[in-house]
């Protein structure tokens, strides 16, 4: 059996079991069972594929088949055009958090020498992105779960950001921040109410931390921590830039403006859905 007729028959597998995209997934199990990249695979389609490989990626699409994320059956996520390692002990980059990294670098204006502080750092994806894209900026990666933290060391160092960026466990309701120490501060806190679980996928429910999507307050209290923390730690007009719900935009606007930043303004991700908020310190 060629590879290409494999990969037919577990897209449609994959497609029978309501994935998002069949054949994709079907190509990227196999280029990370092969160790591949797209254009090796490609390279490779018509040529046999060896029956240890075959029975490899027929064992990774029963995985997907059966609900787990594909995330974290590579252990791999793109975000912002870099690899970022992931676990179940991490909630998986999302293509809407990119908004949040486009909003920051659009009102920085790659400025150089920047120090911002990520919270609720998970992956990591955030804080090592804006280490990566602004030049010579320094960073605190602050996260609560332990679990977590190896995940984000590994992807700080193999991403290459190691002496640019701290990284730190602790809450963001007592961040351990300096008074008007930061230019910058960024956030993808939990931010799903507990009313809402209904709502949530259920292969989200079931694979991803809990501790990283659901806030009390109905979805608010780790946004309005975020908005303290900030009112602390950030200078005379700093930036704050936080992802939300999508229908939390003028409630985490109120809330900031009640925290001293005032104009606040919320964006819009590729849905059409209110997805970040930002404003600078008064």
């Amino acid at each position: 059996m060629t590879l290409q007729e494999l990969l037919t028959r577990l897209t449609r597998e994959l497609q029978a079991a309501g994935t998002d995209a069949p054949a994709l997934e079907a190509r990227l199990l196999a280029a990370h069972v092969l160790r591949l990249d797209r254009i090796g695979l490609m390279l490779v389609m018509p040529a046999p594929v060896d029956e240890a490989a075959a029975r490899a990626i027929r064992a990774l699409t029963a995985r997907r088949c059966a609900g787990e994320p594909l995330a974290h059956i590579t252990g791999r996520r793109e975000f912002f055009g870099r690899d970022f390692a992931v676990s179940p002990q991490t909630l998986i980059p999302r293509p809407e958090t990119e908004l949040l990294l486009e909003i920051v670098l659009r009102e920085t204006g790659g400025r150089e020498g920047l120090r911002f502080a990520d919270l609720g750092a998970g992956t990591g994806c955030i804080g090592i992105t804006l280490a990566l894209e602004l030049p010579r900026s320094r960073g605190l990666l602050l996260e609560y779960s332990a679990a977590a933290l190896p995940v984000t060391a590994r992807n700080i160092r193999d991403l290459g950001a190691e002496g640019r960026l701290a990284l730190v466990r602790g809450d963001m309701f007592v961040p351990p921040l300096p008074p008007r120490c930061l230019d910058l501060l960024v956030s993808n806190p939990p931010y799903i109410a507990v009313a809402e679980e209904g709502e949530v996928m259920t292969e989200v429910l079931r694979h991803e931390p809990h501790g990283a999507l659901f806030s009390g307050d109905g979805g608010l209290r780790h946004l309005r921590a975020v908005a303290a923390a900030g009112r602390q730690a950030l200078r005379s007009g700093g930036l704050l830039a936080v992802e939300h719900g999508y229908r939390q935009g003028a409630a985490v606007r109120g809330l900031l403006a009640d925290a001293g930043f005032p104009s606040a303004r919320t964006e819009q991700d590729l849905a059409g859905l209110d997805r970040c908020t930002w404003a600078r310190l008064a």
